[in-house]
């Protein structure tokens, strides 16, 4: 009785190796992404700002066919204003970036980011 005991706790251990709460290294970034709703000419300037007062973050393209979208670390307004400069003009449009949170260690596991994308149109 005893060895068969024995034998059905270790069953039973080893199919719990299976199950592993260890988290892994996997980092992300919060922030906000910002897509064009099409594809410059020429070099352009994306500005964000939450309010008129507050800081400008910026990010600076020469060329287009090698920047893809304009990612700003650490930044997830409630709402934000987004200025798209190119040759054709200057646009500026205030939005409502829809966020989501992952945790991609699991769920009982850190980092936990926030991240939100926009899409805008060029001007015209």
């Amino acid at each position: 009785m005893k060895r068969s005991l024995s034998a059905a706790c270790v069953a039973l251990l080893a199919g719990c190796n299976g199950i592993s709460t260890a988290c892994t290294l996997i980092g992300c970034n919060s922030g906000l992404l910002v897509r064009l709703a099409g594809t410059p000419t020429g070099p352009y300037r994306i500005e964000v700002f939450s309010h008129p007062d507050a800081p400008r973050y910026v990010f600076d393209c020469a060329n287009p066919a090698t920047c893809g979208d304009a990612r700003f670390v650490d930044y997830t307004p409630a709402s934000v204003t987004v200025r798209v400069t190119t040759a054709a003009g200057t646009r500026e449009e205030t939005v409502q970036p829809a966020y989501s949170t992952s945790r991609p260690n699991g769920p009982n596991c850190e980092p936990t980011c926030t991240q939100g994308t926009v899409t805008v149109p060029l001007p015209s």
